[in-house]
Parts: structure tokens; sequence; C-alpha cells
């Protein structure tokens, strides 16, 4: 949290009115929902104190870029229901305690229709009740790229001490990733169910600390080339600050700014996995790597690839589930646009020369 503070301190004078007062409205909200939200998980201990007795088996994590198919893969696999995955609301309200206050509203706006958050023309549809990233989990502790792509990303700073979370010292991350076990053992004692199969696109960052906190994990990648992912990025950055109609509030200048740091971070993140794996810094045991072409091409192949590698148990419900999606993948039409990277401020000739590394020599696989 003191992060923020800090760089807000050394960039606040830098920020036009607009982005100075969503900047304040973002921290000031983020800080009012740490402090609700560290009270209840502190009851959680008193009145649902059995969480801390269940044991977290063999998770599966699902990590790579933004809009490489890393949300298909997990509401692929979490549409049944038969895995520990967390809807939206539990996201916003990991305390079980919290929860419980918070639980007759929360259907209330679902039996009301009232539950979308984000219309699937902004590239990714968002309901109270649809299963959502784990990553998310993050926002309660302050430690997750995705605070970057919030109004705080409008300061001037890369955040690279935010987003390398393998490099941080090893207390904090450890920290970190122990408080996300925590959410998931509360999970499991939440919903009965055991299998942790989670969504952490920006914990490809996080990667070697979350094998080492979780010994017998299972990771697998999604790889999609950057021709395809950052303009989609880019373009459900942009619905999205749009629909809230912040985008065309800000000056152009800042925007660029913002993109040019989400484009930095992107090909960090890219270059991050590609040399941890290619320098045997990971155990390749225990990673995946899934070619997005093949997601769309052979999905039943994939499936039974992820299955046998995680050694998750599957139901006939969900065997059946994806050979339905398997048959209408080729009928699939967005309902967003994906922009041009030139009305981002981003030359695509740059992605040729700054992903050199993935295009010359891939994965050793």
């Amino acid at each position: 949290m003191l992060l923020f503070f800090r760089k807000f301190a050394a960039n606040w004078r830098s920020l036009d009115l607009f982005d100075f007062i969503i900047v304040v409205f973002t921290l000031l909200y983020l800080v009012t929902a740490f402090i609700i939200t560290s009270f209840f998980l502190l009851l959680d201990n008193i009145f649902f104190p059995g969480f801390r007795r269940v044991k977290v088996k063999k998770p599966v994590f699902i990590i790579g870029h933004p809009r490489s198919g890393t949300t298909f893969v997990h509401r692929l696999f979490t549409q049944t229901d038969e895995m520990v995955a967390f809807k939206s609301w539990h996201l916003f309200y990991p305390a079980l305690t919290l929860r419980f206050f918070m639980r007759p509203l929360i259907h209330f706006l679902i039996k009301k229709n009232k539950s979308e958050i984000l219309p699937e023309e902004t590239g990714t549809h968002m309901t109270l009740d649809m299963a959502e990233e784990e990553e998310w989990l993050f926002f309660h502790n302050f430690d997750t790229q995705s605070l970057t792509v919030t109004p705080l990303g409008f300061l001037d700073d890369n955040y690279r001490d935010l987003r390398f979370h393998d490099l941080q010292p090893r207390h904090r991350r450890i920290k970190s990733a122990r408080f996300l076990k925590s959410c998931f053992q509360r999970q499991i004692y939440y919903t009965g169910r055991t299998q942790i199969f989670a969504q952490m696109h920006f914990s490809t960052h996080r990667v070697k600390t979350l094998l080492d906190v979780f010994p017998d994990a299972r990771c697998i990648y999604i790889d999609r080339t950057p021709y395809d992912t950052l303009p989609s990025y880019f373009s459900l950055i942009y619905h999205v600050l749009d629909k809230f109609r912040i985008y065309n509030k800000l000056s152009s200048s800042h925007l660029r700014r913002f993109f040019e740091y989400r484009y930095q971070s992107s090909k960090d993140l890219y270059q991050y996995f590609y040399d941890i794996w290619n320098k045997g810094e990971i155990d390749k045991d225990k990673v995946l790597i899934v070619h997005y072409d093949m997601l769309r091409d052979d999905l039943i192949g994939v499936y039974k690839n992820i299955v046998a590698f995680t050694g998750i148990e599957t139901s006939e419900e969900l065997d059946r589930a994806v050979e339905k999606q398997a048959k209408k993948q080729n009928q699939y039409k967005r309902k967003h646009t994906v922009k041009k990277l030139a009305e981002f401020g981003i030359d695509e000739n740059r992605i040729k020369d700054d992903f050199a590394f993935y295009f010359q020599d891939g994965f050793n696989v």
C-alpha cells in the first residue's frame, strides 16, 4: 500500500486535474476496501476457524499474457462448477464473514438481473456470478500488476518493483503467496470443492514463487503471439475506460504515456517467461505450454492434454460441455472491436524488434 502513496507523492504534480481526482479516489477506495477486508479476514479466524485446517492440494495455475486465451481455458474448466473457482463477488469479498453480510444483496441483484459489471462488447463479459480471474485477489494486498490498469497507472511510473514478483525480497513475495493460499483455503472451505483451477495471467512474473509455496502445483502457460494479444489487450483497456467515461477525459499525452508503459510491461512479461523457461530456471515438468492456435483447432486434444498433465479428475458433464464447445469453436464472432496499436500511440512495427527473442527462438519445449 505504501508503495502507491510513495509513487503518488513523487508524481502528483504531473497529473491533470481530472487525473489527480480519479487517482486520489482510486487510492481512497482501495485503502478503505483494504481496511474493511483485513478486519473481516481476521474475524474469519473466530467465526470460521476450520478454514485454517484445509489443505490446498495440486492447484493448477493458468498463466500467460492477457488476451492469450487464459480466460477461455479458465471458464472452460470451471463452467460445471466442479472446480474451486471464485465468482466475481467472491473476489470482491474474500472474507467469509463479510460474505455472510453481503450475500443477501448479491443474490438480490442477481435475481433482479442487475449483476452485470462489464458487457461483452468491452471484450470481456463480467457479472457478479461468473467465474473470474483469481489474480484479482492480490488487489487486497496491493500486489498485482492489475493495479496498473486502474487509474493508478496514470502515474508516471513503470511499476517495475510491483510487476516482477519473483524478484521481490523473499519475505515479501512469500508472504503474498501465502495470502493467496489463505484465500484458497477459505474458498475450498466455502464451496466444498477441492481442485483449485486459477487464472493468474500477471502472476507469470510470480511463477517461481508459486511453485515454491505450492510445490505440487502445475502451471499452464498459454502462448499467443504479441501481434494478437497487444491490440486485443489495449482495446479491452480502452473499452473499459470508455464505458466508465474516463478515456475521453484524459489528455492525449497522458494516454500515450499510459499505453507506452503497458507496452513495456507486456514485453517484460513475455521476456520473463521466455528467459526462465529457456535458461532452465523453472521445473519444466511442472509447466505445460499450450499454443493459442491449438485451442481453436484442437480443443479436445488440448483438454485431454491438460487433464493428463495436471492429473485433475473431470466429470462426464464437463467432458460433454467441452465437446459441445469444440463443435462451435469456428463459429465464434466477437462482439467487441479490436483497435490498431497505432490508435494507442504504438507503432506495430516495433513488435518485430522488441519481441525478436520470441519470434526468432521461441520456446525449447
